[in-house]
């Protein structure tokens, strides 16, 4: 039964893998070698290598000097290029965010092999491969903002042109109405239809990064008149790492009712949004796992004020409580109504 059951787990990790690689679209590099006189050239052997997992691709540049690499998740990458007749490059800090292209030239310098020239320096920031205007919210800024209710489409008034309506969850982008936005998670599309609403909004602490494309949106995206909400979540790594956490709300922290009397007592209000994450690798340098879970528990109360007929009332006994009318005897005296009360 055991030698039955291994290819069979091991086939779903590597279906499972493959899936989440070729689902990621998040970033994206690409840049030219050339030599110390400017001229490009070609037959360069680069390594990518993402710090995080030491997942590392190959390629090799074209003959005008050019390499690109394309799905990369968001994070730090470290580039190693080398060529025939040239000192092996080193460039470290590059950073990829999802959504973007980074553009990075590496300039080789003449000489042995044997000897390397490490650049440290980040890469910009500064996005000049592409013409689209997008705004990223790294995954910091997501944990760190307070949100009511912990949905991140409230972060999305940070970025210029973007407008949350009040009582709305789905955000205006540059005037478009809020059910025409793209919104893709790991680049899967988790938009609605009919009519035009979010399937889910990811938990806050399962998000890497998210970016807002909101001009000049490249040709890969569709099925948007307004903007894209393209989100990146978190992966595990060669390191563990987990969050706890929970937050709680209690009627002795709410403010009393306006109308309320001075002895009234507040309405119940209990809330606990709980939850944790914990990544991990699962074979070093080659498959990883994460996962997140919340809940939440409410026990909510409200001060309803009503008038109900008494005992009398409902005996039909009205004597000193109000005065009750025959409308069927009702005149009009210089322009008030008159009518007759019910005797008794």
């Amino acid at each position: 039964m055991r030698s039955r059951l291994l290819p069979l787990v091991s086939a779903v990790a590597v279906v499972f893998s493959s899936f989440a690689a070729s689902a990621q679209v998040a970033a994206a590099l690409r840049g030219h070698a050339l030599d110390p006189a400017g001229a490009a050239v070609a037959g360069v052997q680069i390594e990518l290598t993402e710090v995080a997992t030491s997942v590392h691709q190959r390629t090799i540049t074209s003959a005008g000097g050019d390499f690109a690499f394309a799905n990369l998740n968001p994070g730090k990458y470290r580039l190693v290029a080398t060529a025939t007749g040239f000192k092996v490059l080193e460039h470290t800090g590059i950073t990829v965010v999802v959504g973007q292209t980074v553009g990075v030239d590496l300039t080789l310098a003449i000489g042995s092999a044997r000897e390397t020239v490490t650049v440290t320096a980040d890469a910009p920031l500064l996005q000049v491969e592409t013409s689209n205007i997008q705004t990223n919210i790294p995954g910091s800024t997501v944990v760190a903002m307070p949100l009511n209710s912990r949905n991140f489409i409230q972060l999305a008034t940070l970025v210029p042109g973007v407008e949350l309506p009040p009582g709305t969850v789905l955000p205006r982008i540059n005037g478009g109405r809020p059910r025409t936005n793209e919104y893709l998670f790991d680049g899967i599309s988790a938009l609605q239809p009919e009519p035009g609403q979010v399937a889910f909004f990811p938990i806050v602490d399962d998000i890497a990064e998210f970016t807002i494309e909101a001009n000049n949106v490249p040709a890969e995206f569709g099925r948007f008149n307004g903007g894209v909400v393209n989100v990146a979540t978190r992966s595990g790594s060669n390191t563990v790492h987990g969050s706890l956490y929970e937050f709680f709300r209690n009627e002795d922290l709410n403010a009393r009712n306006y109308f309320a009397t001075a002895t009234a007592r507040k309405p119940e209000y209990r809330r606990n949004l709980y939850g944790a994450t914990l990544g991990a690798p699962v074979l070093h340098d080659k498959l990883f796992a994460f996962a997140g879970y919340q809940g939440v528990k409410a026990l909510i109360g409200r001060t309803v004020i009503s008038t109900i007929p008494t005992l009398n009332e409902r005996a039909g006994i009205f004597t000193g409580v109000s005065h009750i009318y025959n409308p069927a005897t009702t005149t009009v005296v210089s322009g008030v109504n008159v009518r007759q009360e019910f005797a008794n």
